[in-house]
This record gives C-alpha cells, sequence and structure tokens, in this order.
C-alpha cells in the first residue's frame, strides 16, 4: 500500500504490475469503477478487445476507483495488464465539506457516480504518477470502449509528428467546450514527454472544461496541433458510408473512423451510469456486451 497526494486529498493506492515495457511503448489506461456485476462485464470486454486488437507492443493499466471489494479482485487473475486498486473515494474540494456529504448519505447514492467526471480525472492522475515517467505516449480511456480493428493505435500514433502532438477518437465541440473542439477523454494518445513540460494533468476546471479538456487547449495554446478520428456522434452522415451488411451500420454508439473508411473504435457512453443506475438511452449494456461477444469474440 501507499499514498498519493492529488489536489489536496490523499488516496491509498495498491499497485500490482505485471508487465514493464520499454519507454517508447504506449501506456493505455482504463479508469474503471465496478458497483455491479453489469458493470464488471464492460470492463472486461473493454480489456478484451484492446488486448485483441492491439498486436503492437503496449503497456495496459486498469484503475480501479474504490469499487466494492467483490467486484474487483477478478482483475489480478486477468494476464498481462498492470492493476491499480484506489481505496480512497475520489471526491472534488465541494464534496468534501460536511452539508455535501450529509446530503449524499441522505440520498443514499455512492459519492463516486455524483462526481464521476472528477473520479475520472483521479484515476488518471494516479497513473500519470504511476507509469515510467520517461514513457512517450499516454493514452487515457473510458472503460466502455472498445477498440475493433487491428492497427487502430498504430493509426493514433502515424498521426503523431512535430506539429501534432495528441490524436483521438472523437472531437467535441459543444457546450462549455472550445469552438475549435477538444478531443474527448474517451480516447486520445498524447505525447506523454511535452504534457510533462507544460505542466498539464487531467482534472477539470468546470464549468468550462471536463475532463481532460485542457490538454488540447494548452497544446494549441503551445503552438501545436491535435487530430480527431471522424466520428459518427457529431457525423451522422458517415453512417451511410458503412456498407449494408455490416451489423456495425445499425449498433447505435459512437463509431471512429481511419482515413480509408474503416470503423476501428467503439463507445458506448455512460456506460457506468446505465449498468449503476438503470439509466436508458439509445444502446443498452446488455446489448453491448451481446453485440461484443456475437460479433468480435465469438
Amino acid at each position: 500500500m501507499r499514498e498519493l497526494s492529488i489536489d489536496k486529498r490523499t488516496y491509498a493506492i495498491e499497485v500490482h504490475r505485471r508487465i514493464n515495457q520499454t519507454a517508447d511503448v504506449p501506456r493505455l489506461v482504463i479508469v474503471a469503477y465496478q458497483p455491479n456485476e453489469l458493470t464488471k462485464q464492460v470492463l472486461r470486454i473493454c480489456i478484451r478487445a484492446v488486448q485483441y486488437y492491439t498486436p503492437e507492443p503496449h503497456e495496459l493499466w486498469v484503475v480501479d476507483n474504490n469499487s466494492p471489494t467483490e467486484n474487483k479482485h477478478w482483475l489480478l487473475q486477468w494476464p498481462n495488464i498492470n492493476v491499480v486498486f484506489n481505496r480512497t473515494e475520489p471526491l472534488p474540494p465541494e464534496g468534501r465539506n460536511f452539508p455535501s456529504l450529509l446530503m449524499t448519505y441522505i440520498r443514499g447514492k455512492p459519492k463516486q457516480r455524483s462526481w464521476a467526471s472528477y473520479a475520472n480525472a483521479i484515476g488518471l492522475e494516479i497513473a500519470v504518477r504511476l507509469i515510467d515517467p520517461d514513457s512517450r505516449f499516454l493514452m487515457p480511456m473510458h472503460m466502455d470502449t472498445m477498440p475493433c480493428r487491428i492497427g487502430w493505435l498504430s493509426f493514433l500514433q502515424s498521426k503523431l509528428n512535430g506539429r501534432i502532438r495528441a490524436a483521438g477518437v472523437r472531437m467535441d465541440k459543444k457546450h462549455h467546450r472550445t469552438p475549435e473542439g477538444v478531443l474527448h477523454v474517451v480516447g486520445y494518445l498524447v505525447d506523454f514527454q511535452l504534457f510533462k513540460e507544460l505542466d498539464l494533468d487531467f482534472l477539470p476546471k468546470l464549468p468550462r472544461y471536463d475532463v481532460g479538456d485542457r490538454v488540447t487547449v494548452a497544446l494549441r495554446e503551445a503552438g501545436y496541433d491535435v487530430f480527431a478520428c471522424r466520428n459518427t456522434l457529431w457525423q451522422p452522415e458517415l453512417i451511410e458510408e458503412i456498407p449494408p451488411a455490416s451489423p456495425l451500420r445499425y449498433f447505435g454508439v459512437d463509431r471512429s473512423f481511419d482515413d480509408e473508411g474503416n470503423i476501428i473504435f467503439l463507445h458506448l457512453g455512460r456506460g457506468v451510469r446505465k449498468a449503476a443506475d438503470g439509466y436508458s438511452s439509445s444502446t443498452t449494456v446488455e446489448a453491448w456486451i451481446r453485440f461484443a461477444k456475437e460479433n468480435f469474440f465469438g
């Protein structure tokens, strides 16, 4: 057990490192929260998809954010991943005062689902402090994602050069985000050495910047650029480019394309909320799990 200080709060963590790659190998980080069996299955799908469709050398980290004990220890049985158990509930400063804690207790809602965005940032900040400081590339990922084509990681990495220093699966241009758009933290590969040089972090600065948004903003301010895949969320017309015979044409999730029109990455959206809180909108968690098993893993 060790402790990390993040945003003026001490986090007790347990690190199980089983893979240690050279510094030039991308570090992929999945932040997870598993309050029930469905969320466990969502995470399993993500890990399996990463390993199945990523023959390139990579170092996969799973940071479990204070899930119930009975729901997380299966991760220690999974080969070739580094596992971190965060045993401290992620709480933003405004959630640490007595009235806020009292209301959470009265409502009976787990604190983490009240501060989901912040909790995701804490998981990423834990990873930033644990990966090799000489690592060249870092990729944060949501647990309700699914790489779905071999070469997806090489494609993103090929976009990085002297000018472009981050490449992601989706660009968002709505709500509080900048007019130019920001890479969504659902999945983007960033130059980790530049990330550190610019003294960046993943903590949100709401209401303007959500978790991970400031990475895109700071890169542009420093004179660099970013790349984003075409994605059906903001470009629904792309669905017409998917062959009618493909099951991906009718699967209502975010679909990201490479330059040749191949779908390389999927995102369910609100996966933990759908599985844990009964939230229903668009594709369900059960449909996500069924689709993965029927179309990708036999």
